[in-house]
């Protein structure tokens, strides 16, 4: 009997805490969103000047960037936070601000995103990056193209072998539009897909500890499991490698 009566004391206790949590909980969360934290998401755009240079690294907000009918930089994004913008000697610099806030799940907070819209030209540098956000890239132009997950997807279109690609368990889907050099591709456990123009020729090498290698591209269809693949056609000199250690390699 004692000890039916202690769990239902213990169970009264329970509920009463449960309820005062919930409260304060939710004091917080208006309190927070009443003074533009906690809950509360924000869209807004900047223009800058076209910069030789473009970095943009966030946490969590996808990032997507192409080209525009547009004189200047436009970045238009949403977000708990606002975004940092860095322009120093001819580069733009935007970073996501992790200052720690209390972000409670909502609709809005799940539609975070940087969108950037570029003016045509061939820039210096593009570097785009984020750790558990997408990146999406359509048909960039610079002497340097960087790219980079810890587990967010990529799409990129329209790249060459100037492009550096590398994530952690993100997938990886590119398109590349030439390929005049060598190039290597570091998928980790995500798997990579490449559609590769018709008349391109390349010297293809696979390293995976435990992926699969599939093609309908080439010649014959091949297959490749659990081990290193090499594939050479047309007898090309430039060399495409791609590193995974999980992911399956895909090429169209």
């Amino acid at each position: 009997m004692k000890r039916i009566r202690l769990l239902k004391i213990f169970s009264v206790v329970f509920c009463i805490a449960g309820a005062a949590l919930t409260a304060a909980g939710a004091a917080i969360h208006f309190r927070a969103a009443e003074s533009g934290y906690a809950g509360s998401v924000i869209t807004e755009t900047a223009e800058f000047e076209a910069p030789r240079e473009l970095v943009a690294i966030t946490t969590s907000m996808p990032i997507t960037a192409e080209y525009g009918d547009t004189d200047k930089v436009i970045v238009s994004y949403t977000g708990s936070l606002p975004l940092i913008f860095t322009e120093e000697k001819g580069m733009l610099r935007i970073t996501q601000n992790d200052t720690f806030t209390m972000t409670l799940f909502s609709p809005e907070a799940a539609k975070s995103s940087v969108h950037i819209t570029l003016p045509h030209k061939v820039y210096e540098r593009i570097s785009l990056s984020s750790s558990s956000g997408s990146v999406t890239a359509d048909c960039l132009m610079a002497g340097t193209l960087e790219f980079g997950t810890k587990s967010g997807d990529m799409r990129l279109l329209g790249i060459d072998e100037r492009a550096s690609v590398r994530t952690d368990s993100g997938s990886v889907y590119a398109e590349f539009s030439s390929f005049a050099s060598d190039m290597t591709i570091y998928g980790g456990a995500g798997d990579v897909t490449l559609l590769m123009p018709q008349e391109l020729s390349l010297y293809l090498e696979f390293f995976t500890e435990s992926g699969t290698f599939t093609s309908e591209r080439f010649d014959e269809t091949y297959y490749h499991e659990y081990g290193d693949a090499a594939v050479i056609y047309n007898g090309a000199k430039h060399k495409l490698r791609v590193n995974t250690s999980s992911g399956d390699l895909y090429i169209y």
